[in-house]
């Protein structure tokens, strides 16, 4: 029975000593980078969702569905960028508040 266990134990430990070198990689974007990469990736979806919008309009073979999912999916993403803002801003406004 052991022996069984030694191939599945084997296993275990390469692929525990494969992720030891990605989690001691330290990130080396800053915040301020996340949040500008976060806009930047909205935006894109917006522009991505107006130029299907203007293709559909125009009357090229683009279907109704893929409009719609990447409208849906540009609102969501914004909605969630405006939440983010929010969050942040409250935050800021309440280390201001904080006394020294």
């Amino acid at each position: 029975m052991s022996a069984a266990l030694d191939p599945i134990a084997a296993v275990g430990a390469a692929r525990a000593a494969s992720l030891e070198p990605a989690i001691a990689v330290a990130p080396t974007a800053g915040f301020s980078r996340l949040l500008s990469e976060g806009v930047e990736a909205v935006n894109g979806e917006l522009l991505a969702a107006d130029r299907m919008t203007q293709a559909f309009a125009l009357g090229e073979d683009v279907p109704i569905h893929q409009v719609t999912y990447a409208l849906e999916h540009a609102r969501l993403s914004f909605e969630l960028m405006s939440q983010v803002r929010t969050r942040l801003l409250e935050a800021y406004q309440e280390l201001m508040r904080m006394p020294v």
